[in-house]
């Protein structure tokens, strides 16, 4: 908590009181994760992210919450994930990249650190990280088409878009048995280290997403092919890794 700014101190003070009121002694861990986690929040464009842990997460001991979702959505707080202890060590198998990702920064603002101990196994990484980035790249380039010729909104989709391949960064390298930088920018580069991907581009990818840069149409379908150029050669690197676990 100690690294939090001020303003997000607060929400989370307010959130977790509101969690309080709803779950009393059955609240376990309020966790912060993602972009506010790790100081990359974009005022207006990014939502705040918290997995709540509780003992009871079936439908009724959650209902109490619908009083705060308005709220919540006010502030750009993502509907939380509600889950328990035991659910995460059940899941650590079938969704290691979205625990590795939270693991990879997080803050506890209430409660036990249930992400701390956790590990996972290179073969279920593997597995993911191959779903993930051959189902997303499907979906970019969709979207793509979907939105060629607006600049804010394409500019809109690769922030959405490095953000859910942050997932798949973090579990190629982890199979590397390299650390997972923290901060997107070193993230970035330290994959396209790894993988022989050109860092040059993923940065000004990265530019693009926070509106640092504004290239032209031209530029722009120059950046996504080559955007989907290098995801495809990652793909197929994961594709050939294997691990002595499969």
């Amino acid at each position: 908590m100690e690294r939090l700014p001020e303003h997000m101190k607060k929400l989370t003070d307010t959130f977790v009181a509101n969690l309080r009121e709803c779950f009393g002694e059955g609240l376990v861990a309020v966790i912060l994760y993602g972009p506010a986690a790790r100081g990359e929040e974009m005022k207006g464009r990014t939502f705040i992210h918290f997995v709540v842990v509780v003992r009871d997460s079936t439908p009724s001991a959650l209902a109490p919450c619908t009083a705060f979702m308005k709220r919540w959505a006010k502030e750009r707080i993502a509907a939380p994930l509600f889950i328990t202890s035991e659910y995460i060590g059940n899941s650590l198998d079938t969704f290691p990249l979205e625990f590795m990702e939270m693991k990879n920064s997080y803050a506890v603002v209430y409660g036990e650190d249930v992400l701390g101990g956790i590990e996972f196994r290179a073969g279920d990484v593997r597995s993911e990280c191959e779903r993930e980035i051959k189902g997303k790249l499907l979906h970019l380039r969709a979207e793509y088409l979907a939105l060629r010729g607006n600049w804010k909104e394409l500019a809109h989709l690769v922030h959405r878009s490095l953000e859910t391949f942050r997932l798949v960064f973090t579990g190629a390298l982890f199979l590397k048995k390299h650390p997972a930088p923290e901060k997107t920018p070193d993230l970035l580069e330290t994959v396209a280290a790894e993988y022989g991907l050109d860092g040059a581009l993923l940065r000004r990818l990265y530019e693009f997403s926070r509106g640092s840069v504004k290239p032209d149409p031209e530029e722009t379908d120059r950046l996504f092919d080559l955007y989907v150029e290098e995801l495809d050669k990652l793909s197929g690197a994961l594709d050939a890794f294997r691990t002595t676990e499969e």
